[in-house]
Formats: structure tokens, sequence, C-alpha cells
């Protein structure tokens, strides 16, 4: 009996050596979203000890589209998507959980799943640490809103915005004698851009690789008349 005891107390103050002082909590790890969006994934770290705990946050992995991109965030404060470790460690107050950290998805231009694997640990004890796996499914938008419809044509808003690369206008033209046409237009009105509207096409892509990061305007022409003009952000 004493030996056994003795052993079930060396067992449970091992068990005791071996605790995190944190914890993941499991939110919710899909996240679903549509082509053109961006999806915000909180990683919620909670601090289970009474002293004030501190944190870094490392992505190992992830597998993502081409036409899209991943970076995280920690409060206000967003890094580059070739950042892959938080540079300084982050504080979490005792007994706080802290919904600070965001692994983020621009889920681009095709629908599918991604994922992103990250690193939790203690700055001050790494053994202490926790995998975390963010998973994506992007959808195809069947509710895309319409900027202009007739029984001509109907156009839809421009995807995705903010755009870094390729921006996308979903369209049809029922009539073949409309002459329609996309121009793009810089703050201070000039031009950057002009693309036509073929009856035999159902989607627009515009290149925005080589135009500067800003606020535009694009507008929609038939038959050489402006009939709806939308904003268009270009990040890089």
């Amino acid at each position: 009996m004493k030996i056994f005891l003795s052993t079930f107390i060396i067992c449970l103050f091992a068990y005791g050596l071996r605790c995190q002082s944190f914890e993941v909590v499991d939110n919710n790890r899909t996240h679903i979203g549509t082509i053109g969006q961006t999806i915000n994934a909180p990683i919620r770290i909670k601090n289970l000890t009474d002293q004030p705990i501190q944190i870094i946050v490392k992505r190992l992995d992830k597998v993502i589209g081409t036409s899209q991109k991943n970076y995280f965030c920690w409060g206000e404060e967003c890094y580059d998507e070739n950042v892959n470790e938080l540079p300084l460690s982050k504080r979490i107050a005792p007994g706080e959980t802290s919904m600070k950290f965001e692994s983020i998805l621009e889920t681009g231009l095709v629908a599918g799943i991604s994922s992103v694997k990250y690193l939790v640990y203690n700055r001050d004890n790494p053994s202490e640490s926790v995998e975390y796996e963010v998973n994506y499914t992007v959808n195809e938008d069947r509710g895309k809103n319409a900027i202009f419809s007739t029984e001509d044509m109907r156009i839809n808003e421009v995807y995705p915005n903010p755009v870094t690369e390729f921006a996308i206008i979903d369209y049809n033209i029922n009539n073949k004698e409309v002459e329609a046409k996309i121009m793009l237009h810089n703050v201070l009105g000039s031009v950057v851009g002009e693309y036509d509207l073929s009856f035999l096409e159902t989607k627009l892509k515009i290149d925005t690789k080589n135009l500067n990061p800003g606020v535009y305007f694009y507008t929609l022409y038939l038959d050489n008349d402006g009939i709806i003009t939308k904003k268009l952000i270009i990040r890089k």
C-alpha cells in the first residue's frame, strides 16, 4: 500500500511539472468565407496561472492557394506575409484569455480548402508549447452583388477588393449589340486602364501588379456613356 501511494505521489508530482502555464482554446478551427473576402481567424490563448506570461507564436506551415495571402496580427499590429514569427513576445495577464492573435487569409480567386499551422510557446519555457492548425473553407460567392442589371446585361462588383495582383469582374451580356467596357481611373481622374467586355466572355481580369497602391475608381460604360462608378483599393 505504501509503495502504491508513493508511486502515485511521484506520478502526480511529475504530471504537475508537465502542466502547461497556458492553453490554446479550441474556438472553431474551421473558418468559412467566400472568394474575394478576408477571413480573420482569432486564436484564443488562456493564461492558466496567477502570474503574467510571455507568449510567442510561430507559423510552422501553410497550405494555401497561389492567389491567396496569409499573414498574422497581434491586436492592431499586422506583419508582412513573409514574417513567420512574432518579433517580440506578448504579455498575457494572469487568468486572461487573449484573442489578440489573429491568422488572416485573403481568399484570392479560387474556392477550396486552406490551412495554416502555428506553434504557440512560453518564451521563458519553450518546452511549454502547443501546435494549432487553422483551417479555412473558401466558397464561391453565389450571391455577388450586381452593380448594374438590365435585360441586356448584368455586372457584379469587383473582387477581391482590396486587391494586390488581379481583380475580377463577373458579368453576363445577353445582347450582342451592347458595347460595354470598364475604365479604371486614379484619384486624379486619369485613365490607367480600359477593358472591353466581350459578348462571348463572362469574366474580366484586371492586372493591378504594376499599379501603385491606393484608391482607384472603375466605371461601366455602355455605348460610351458612363453608367456607374465604384471604388477599387489596391494594396501591395
